[in-house]
Parts: structure tokens; C-alpha cells; sequence
């Protein structure tokens, strides 16, 4: 089942991505400088967790893609609103 939750993560960490990258590419805010630091360093770390079965990491691996995700997420919704957050 963690298997299952995590292939669907995977696949909203990479369509996230792209959208993320072409928001970079097209506006440049102030925003950017909060967000763009969190997602490197939530990627850097996921990058280099071993892809082992075992439950403990695989269930730290789901957590940080949530993370990138509700990040990200939080990213677009500021940056579409005038008045943002930040």
C-alpha cells in the first residue's frame, strides 16, 4: 500500500514540478526567494534516501513529498492572489 502512495506522490512531485518551473520562467516575484530554497532542499534530501522497502523510510520518503507538495501548492495559490501571504 506505501508503495502504491508514493508512486501517485511521484507523479505529483513531477507534474508539480513542471508547473512550478514554468511559473519560475514566466513571472519572477519575491515569493520565489522563500520557496525556491524549501523545494531544492526537500529534493536534495529525497534524492539521497536510499530506495530500500523498508517502512520507516519509505514513510519518511511519503512525508517529504507531501511537504514538496503542500509547498509548492501554497507557492501557486500565493502567487495567483495580489496580496499574498509572504
Amino acid at each position: 500500500m506505501l508503495d502504491t502512495i508514493e508512486f501517485i506522490l511521484k507523479i505529483l512531485f513531477l507534474i508539480l514540478s513542471i508547473v512550478w518551473i514554468g511559473k519560475i520562467m514566466v513571472l519572477r516575484s519575491d515569493k520565489q526567494i522563500v520557496i525556491n530554497p524549501l523545494l531544492i532542499g526537500i529534493s536534495a534530501i529525497l534524492s539521497v534516501l536510499p530506495h530500500h522497502s523498508n517502512t520507516e523510510l519509505q514513510s519518511t520518503r511519503i512525508i517529504l513529498y507531501i511537504l514538496y507538495l503542500l509547498v509548492v501548492c501554497l507557492g501557486l495559490y500565493t502567487m495567483r492572489r495580489k496580496n499574498g501571504i509572504f
